[in-house]
């Protein structure tokens, strides 16, 4: 099983800490246990949870940005469905 890390209980995302393929299994430090939808390498963003568009990504108890579409649980999150510039407005 791999290793992630999402350190407090708001966290959407978490951050997996070796690669990961689809399919793999990813054990989180909050003990959330997800099936990887892609492949990651580290330091990359997996959802830990399913995500509306439009709600909060929350890493490390702080919004990160909004989700621009559905995130699936177990999902990549990065700049193709994330938006972060919405918190500089």
């Amino acid at each position: 099983m791999k290793k992630g890390v999402a350190l407090d209980s708001r966290d959407n995302v978490g951050m997996v800490i070796e690669q990961v393929f689809a399919g793999d299994e990813v054990k989180f430090s909050n003990g959330a246990v997800i099936k990887s939808i892609h492949d990651l390498t580290m330091p990359h963003k997996m959802a830990i949870v399913d995500i509306a568009e439009g709600d909060p990504i929350i890493k490390y108890g702080e919004v990160i940005g909004y989700a621009t579409a559905h995130v699936k649980q177990g999902e990549f999150v990065h700049v193709h469905n994330l938006d972060s510039e919405k918190l500089m407005k």
